[in-house]
């Protein structure tokens, strides 16, 4: 986290410039660079796609972690159209982008993406699958085991699937989208997707939430928050913490219910639409730290929290 002289240095730096409003983006960090690529902003062109669309899609901005610098790339290759709430991560120099929604309608996509960010240029790693479900606000992230390289996507909410896993639940909502606890697994070597099998107490369908990866073990991730399924058809915050471990076949979850941390009195509050970071330190267990989103009234939550 920037401290305070830091934060008045990147203030100085950023004043007179004007850099685009955005929402529902990722902002991933390789080395000392940070990457914002589309999001919802208002001068997004309305339709599914659009050389216009492609246009504004094809930059990506980057700020400099050491100098507190923005600067502003064209990208070469064809960007993805799931340009709002898809999920996101890192690996080497590459970004891996996933689904997404286009910003019309039930229009959500199934398609992954890489920027490679030494050429600045877009891959399409595969076609859309049709058993797929095609969604956004989900979640990904990049695990290392059985020695190869893996995309861990959980979750989500998009429009009704082609197929339905039994394993999973695809839960329909009076908005006309469905939100699901699915999962899908992508061997990042061979190109392959697989659809695991699920163990313990799973999450339920969710969408919104974070996730992040452990860093002290190859094959395990936290999951907290984000918006679940209420009688039915509705839709509620969650202030739930799961731990899941991966293996090539299965995804194994455990629930941590207040008393099973230290500290309970300062169990995070429910949220959704909220950020996260993993710390670890030298001489201390990984600390995931939360902060924003919105709460179960929909109002901003301006709570920070740390487990």
């Amino acid at each position: 986290m920037l401290g305070v002289a830091c934060l008045e240095e990147v203030k100085k730096r950023m004043s007179g410039k004007s850099f685009k409003i955005r929402a529902q983006h990722k902002a991933p960090v390789i080395g000392e660079s940070l990457y914002l690529w589309a999001g919802n902003q208002v001068d997004l062109p309305k339709g599914h796609d659009s050389l216009q669309k492609r246009e504004v899609t094809s930059r990506v901005d980057v700020y400099q972690l050491s100098t507190a610098d923005w600067s502003s790339h064209l990208t070469r290759g064809t960007p993805p159209l799931g340009v709002i709430a898809y999920s996101c991560t890192t690996s080497h120099s590459n970004i891996y982008y996933f689904g997404g929604w286009c910003g019309q309608d039930l229009c959500y996509h199934n398609t992954l993406n890489v920027l490679n960010t030494i050429k600045m240029e877009w891959t399409s790693c595969s076609d859309a699958e049709q058993s797929l479900m095609k969604k956004g606000y989900g979640g990904m992230i990049s695990l290392e085991f059985d020695g190869a390289e893996h995309l861990v996507i959980i979750g989500g909410i998009g429009s009704t699937p082609t197929v339905y896993h039994p394993q999973f639940q695809y839960d329909q909502l009076k908005t006309g989208r469905v939100r699901t606890n699915e999962q899908l697994l992508y061997n990042v070597s061979t190109g392959q997707f697989t659809v695991p099998s699920v163990s313990g107490q799973c999450c339920p369908s969710t969408d919104t939430f974070i996730i992040e990866k452990i860093t002290t073990t190859g094959n395990r991730g936290v999951m907290f928050g984000g918006m679940v399924t209420v009688n039915g058809d509705g839709s509620t915050s969650t202030n739930s913490v799961y731990i899941f471990s991966v293996t090539h076949s299965i995804i194994n979850w455990e629930i941590l219910k207040p008393g099973a941390i230290p500290n309970e009195g300062l169990w995070p509050m429910e949220r959704d639409h909220h950020a996260s970071a993993i710390i670890n330190g030298d001489s201390t267990s990984p600390t995931l730290v939360v902060i924003g989103g919105t709460d179960k009234r929909d109002q901003l939550v301006n709570e920070y929290s740390s487990t």
